[in-house]
């Protein structure tokens, strides 16, 4: 009876032992080849956008027309700034990346750092500060993270990214201990080193695939978490640029997920197709942009060797019900700074603001004033342009300090909130502001 009680505390023992190991010893998977056939979905036709005709003739819009509610949420100061932010169900509550930090942010309640510590390097950097997924039937936060050690970081060799499993949000927001990068959570490294991360979720990922010849993203493909090819999609044809002529160009605009409906949207560059990935193995197009003579001509641009004066290209993509935003830039065109004349440090510079107003069909150019954006006719604000989205909501982000100078102070109702944020004591200078619209 000893010897049993023995044997079997020390297969206890030993399976806790092989169980944590297997979660690191995951790095050593190797992928399967393709299991499904792409399919390219195009039961609807795909919608115009017309940006070349809409520069033409340059209009204002009202924030009322794409939006009905604004609130203000203080995210921190500029030492780490918000990349990316994700709405939480039925709580009127959000979770931000503060890059390389996560708070939990609920209006009337003060901030609360999320239980899970990671330092700069060890994010994945090539998701431009998206680093986050966060599950809402499971309320588990996923990461995507570099696999980088202070060894791997010295000696400058490979690390294998990883997508981290953190536990459900409850314990992350009462934990008494933080957790790490190297603590034992679940880990799931990328198929693939050499492809870039587009997009992941809780189901799976998707990386870009390159050209051999250019470097160039001319496809997708996607992956369970547990590294299995699942499908491989290939979305351009022809001559593509070679990669040292379009660095200053990302390899994916933006991507984005409808948690949802558990489908992300995203658009390549040099492709005026907006595409949504509807599962593993399905490809919508959803959208087709039309810069017209202004857009990149691949051709021009390998004979040229550079990318024209007056050439234009998408650097943002959101959306809402009511509309598609698009943040372009324009070689030599005239950039959207801050209220203090310099370029934003937190997000991609612009020159231009088009939107595709849904009910409408139409594609509308914003004018090229000093006041860029929608006009805030919901509370008189500042002037409102996205600098992301998470499901349905636009926010954007402003300091404290230019709010107070900007916004002028009307008297309406309508502003009552805006003004208690602006006054109150305990708002600094050094914070910033997101503001939220739905």
């Amino acid at each position: 009876m000893k010897k049993d009680l023995f044997t079997l505390t020390f297969l206890s023992v030993l399976l806790i032992a092989t169980g944590c190991r297997q979660v690191e010893e995951k790095t050593q998977y190797i992928p399967a080849a393709p299991q499904m056939e792409a399919r390219i979905d195009r039961s609807e036709p795909v919608k115009i956008v017309d940006v070349e005709q809409a520069a033409q003739n340059p209009a204002p819009l009202k924030l009322s027309q794409i939006a009905s509610e604004i609130e203000y949420y203080t995210v921190g100061d500029a030492r780490f700034t918000v990349t990316q932010a994700i709405e939480l169900p039925d709580s009127n509550a959000f979770i931000t990346f503060n890059n390389p930090r996560i708070y939990y942010r609920k209006q009337g309640v003060p901030s609360k750092r999320y239980g899970f510590k990671a330092l700069a390097y060890k994010w994945n950097n090539e998701m431009n500060g998206q680093n986050m997924f966060y599950d809402k039937k499971t309320t588990r936060m996923y990461v995507a993270l570099s696999g980088k050690t202070q060894e791997t970081r010295r000696s400058g060799t490979d690390s294998i990214p990883c997508i981290g499993i953190l536990p459900p949000l409850d314990t992350m927001l009462t934990i008494l201990s933080y957790i790490f990068p190297e603590s034992p959570i679940e880990k799931y490294p990328l198929g693939r080193r050499d492809d870039k991360l587009l997009g992941f979720s809780s189901t799976g990922y998707t990386l870009c695939n390159r050209s051999e010849e250019t470097g160039e993203p001319d496809g997708i493909t996607t992956f369970n978490l547990q590294g299995d090819t699942l499908c491989i999609f290939r979305l351009k044809e022809g001559k593509l640029a070679p990669r040292t002529l379009t660095d200053n160009i990302p390899f994916f605009h933006t991507s984005y997920w409808n948690t949802a409906q558990d489908r992300m949207t995203f658009l390549m560059p040099y492709c005026d197709t907006v595409y949504q990935l509807r599962d593993p193995q399905t490809v919508a197009p959803l959208y087709a942009i039309r810069l017209g003579e202004q857009g990149l001509d691949l051709k021009k641009m390998v004979a040229e060797a550079k990318i024209p004066q007056g050439k234009m290209w998408l650097r943002t993509f959101y959306e809402n019900p009511k509309g598609l935003f698009m943040g372009l830039y324009q070689k030599g065109g005239r950039k959207i700074l801050t209220w203090t004349g310099w370029e934003y440090d937190y997000k991609p510079t612009l020159t231009h603001q088009a939107v595709y107003l849904k009910e409408e069909g139409r594609t509308v150019m914003l004018p090229a004033d000093k006041d860029r954006g929608f006009v805030n006719d919901l509370d008189n604000g500042l002037p409102f342009w996205p600098d992301g989205q998470t499901d349905d909501c636009l926010y954007m982000l402003r300091t404290v300090t230019e709010m107070r100078e900007l916004v002028k102070r009307t008297g309406s109702p309508k502003q009552k909130k805006l003004i208690e944020l602006l006054d109150n004591p305990k708002v600094h200078e050094r914070d910033y502001v997101m503001i939220v619209v739905r």
